[in-house]
């Protein structure tokens, strides 16, 4: 560009190449080294990509705040994407497995450990994302629940913009509230999912697995080998219909972008909260290699 500006002008210059002026003088008077704060905000970035492939800058970005514990503008992060080339051109099915997915994958057959269970009451939950449309169907929220295979009981769910860890784990607080005034400890007990990248991810099974001490499962076969989170999302899906006509009650407790536990936003969510599903009184052992060994190798991950 500073070759032939001289000749022809640099508004012809960047015409002929599309470039925008303020790029032009952005790049040109910013520093070649980036700040210690781009690096770490990169990196941050970088774990993203490598765990969620598939993520553009809508689903990156929450996750990014979360780990770099700061706001990022999204017109920030679109730039950063754009200059280090991690725009969504990259190959989804091109990554290298993790080495969590590369355990899993060893031990595919066995991962389901409620296949054929009959679990006592609190002995072995249920969990998935589901999407709720509202606002006439033009927005769009997720709802994440935990539901225990015997009693039905809910002991934790929350709803949010993105079904992402930070969703998740913020339901798992509520499932570890309530079972502790149930005077229930969660050591030993089964936590049933599917392969989704949250319930494979690092923080997920740091703390199902280390922080909790439980066994987790897996479906090997979609939503066909979790009817029990099925069942209770066709349960609420139904009694929202049913009282779609019905005024909305106000939370007091909550806002309606970020809801948890208890507190809600309209009748369609009492069958989480509904009185049968608690059971009346709180009343073989199962290990698979694949659990010890991603406890190792989370263990070591600390180190």
């Amino acid at each position: 560009m500073d070759q032939h500006k001289e000749e022809h002008g640099l508004n012809r210059c960047i015409e002929a190449i599309g470039l925008p002026k303020s790029t032009y003088y952005y790049r040109k008077n910013r520093s070649d080294e980036p700040s210690e704060e781009e690096q770490e905000l990169m990196n941050h970035v970088r774990e993203i990509i490598g765990e969620h492939p598939g993520y553009g800058y809508r689903r990156i970005l929450p996750e990014l705040e979360e780990r770099a514990g700061q706001t990022v503008n999204h017109k920030r992060l679109r730039r950063l994407l754009s200059e280090h080339e991690l725009g969504l051109a990259r190959q989804v099915s091109g990554h290298s497995p993790s080495p969590v997915q590369e355990i899993l994958s060893d031990a595919a057959g066995d991962l389901n450990l409620v296949a054929g269970l009959d679990p006592g009451p609190l002995e072995a939950f249920s969990t998935d994302f589901t999407e709720l449309s509202y606002s006439g169907g033009n927005r769009k929220a997720y709802l994440m629940a935990v539901v225990d295979l015997k009693s039905k009981y809910v002991p934790g769910w929350a709803v949010g913009p993105s079904a992402n860890r930070k969703l998740a784990m913020r339901c798992w607080e509520q499932v570890r509230e309530r079972m502790a005034s149930l005077g229930e400890e969660l050591d030993e007990k089964i936590i049933h999912h599917d392969l989704d990248s949250v319930y494979t991810s690092y923080r997920w099974l740091e703390a199902i697995l280390l922080g909790d001490d439980m066994r987790v499962s897996y479906s090997e076969n979609g939503a066909k080998g979790n009817p029990w989170i099925e069942s209770l999302w066709g349960r609420t899906k139904a009694s929202g219909r049913s009282l779609g006509s019905q005024k909305p009650r106000p939370c007091q407790h909550c806002e309606p972008s970020l809801m948890s536990g208890s507190g809600t936003t309209t009748g369609s969510d009492d069958i989480l909260r509904s009185g049968r599903f608690r059971p009346e009184n709180i009343s073989d052992r199962l290990s698979i290699i694949s659990n010890q060994n991603v406890k190792s190798l989370l263990r070591l991950s600390r180190n």
